[in-house]
């Protein structure tokens, strides 16, 4: 049992009522990242959300992503997983999709696949799929995220995928933090418990180990069609060494590349939220997928002058992943933090950090043809070392 566990109300979010799903929402997620270490000298990173999509009144359609990152051996091992709900939802959107852009390849073959009820690889089909509430239960297939009582704190992952087993308990140790002040900072309520805990065991192909670290985990839901619009968006997530977190965003139009509503939230040590829109973002350093010639900006210099704070984020090795749909691919991948931050007293001490970067919509507007992920290289992909 967590140390956060009594009811929370803050007029927009309650807990732990709206730890678990809304019908009135046409989309959701559950995600999770945790840097961890293993007791036979391993270092990983993982990440997993669980998505929930479909309009008010309608079948919910589940869609699930993980993956993990061996922080040693330079490997990123990926997955994919949607049940046959999520893929009729997928059929409604592509015609809308073909409307904008009638020469998308890759669109009409998934339109194609998926009328013949097939996924492309190396998407897989979910079974099984059951969502509860009070307390949140999220099994999809062979995975699931759960909450392990009614106080909607601490949660248990289970995923399980070819190779890999990931098996971890999370315990929030800072009370719940309100993306934007108030937890609805933009279309969607967004909620956070940016430092838990984590302890379990991870099987990476014929290596299990017993794991302990830290991680995160957001929730968000409500009504938005931000995909639909061709938005993309940059976010970071970031525990500094210090004991607080930062949660870093802004959108992008994928049609002309503009940038609008950034938003930064600085939590401190005792769960305290600052937020501000006055952030300023300088990619400095791109990259050119193989796989889907997308161009990803993967260093950054960002700036906070209300938190009197400058840092570059770093990027480690490659981790795009597959997503099906108008998307492609997004990544999603650890990153590192270093820079420094000034003082009442002028003086200006270093930040260090970990943390997650998700960049969406930067492979929607390539055509690379039909396929864009080969058969041999997405389960498992080792680069060497910058």
């Amino acid at each position: 049992m967590g140390k956060f566990q009594q009811k929370f109300n803050s007029g927009k979010i309650m807990l732990p009522e709206d730890a678990g799903p809304h019908p009135s929402s046409n989309v959701e997620w559950w995600y999770y990242f945790a840097f961890l270490k293993g007791d036979k000298g391993g270092n990983y990173a993982t990440m997993a959300s669980f998505f929930r999509i479909g309009e008010p009144g309608l079948f919910k359609g589940h869609y699930l992503i993980f993956s993990l990152v061996d922080l040693d051996r330079y490997t990123h091992r990926a997955f994919s997983l949607l049940d046959k709900k999520a893929a009729v939802y997928m059929l409604f959107f592509i015609p809308y999709d073909l409307l904008l852009d009638p020469l998308d390849k890759r669109m009409w073959k998934l339109g194609y696949n998926l009328l013949k009820r097939k996924l492309p690889y190396p998407h897989k089909e979910l079974e099984n799929v059951d969502v509860q509430k009070m307390p949140t239960r999220l099994v999809y297939g062979n995975n699931c995220l759960n909450f392990v009582n009614r106080s909607e704190d601490c949660f248990v992952v289970h995923l399980a995928e070819e190779e890999v087993t990931i098996d971890l308990n999370f315990v929030p140790q800072k009370p719940i933090a309100l993306v934007g002040g108030d937890g609805k900072p933009n279309q969607l309520f967004y909620y956070s418990f940016p430092h838990n805990q984590v302890e379990g065991r991870i099987r990476n192909g014929q290596v299990v180990e017993n794991v302990t670290g830290t991680g995160w985990f957001d929730h968000q839901w409500g009504r938005s069609h931000t995909l639909t619009f061709k938005t993309g968006w940059d976010w970071f997530g970031i525990q500094l060494n210090d004991g607080r977190e930062l949660l870093m965003n802004r959108f992008n139009s994928i049609k002309n590349g503009r940038s609008f509503r950034p938003m930064a939230n600085l939590i401190d040590y005792s769960g305290n939220v600052f937020f501000t829109r006055d952030v300023e973002y300088y990619p400095v350093k791109y990259w050119k997928s193989p796989f889907t010639k997308a161009v990803y900006p993967l260093e950054w210099q960002i700036v906070i002058p209300e938190f009197y704070m400058k840092m570059k984020v770093s990027y480690f090795s490659m981790q795009e992943a597959p997503i099906i749909g108008p998307l492609h691919a997004i990544w999603e991948g650890a990153c590192f933090i270093s820079g420094e931050e000034m003082m009442i007293n002028q003086k200006v001490r270093e930040i260090l950090g970990v943390g997650y970067m998700e960049l969406v919509g930067y492979a929607n507007e390539i055509d690379t043809g039909i396929q864009v992920f080969p058969r041999l290289g997405v389960g498992i992909r080792k680069y060497s070392r910058r």
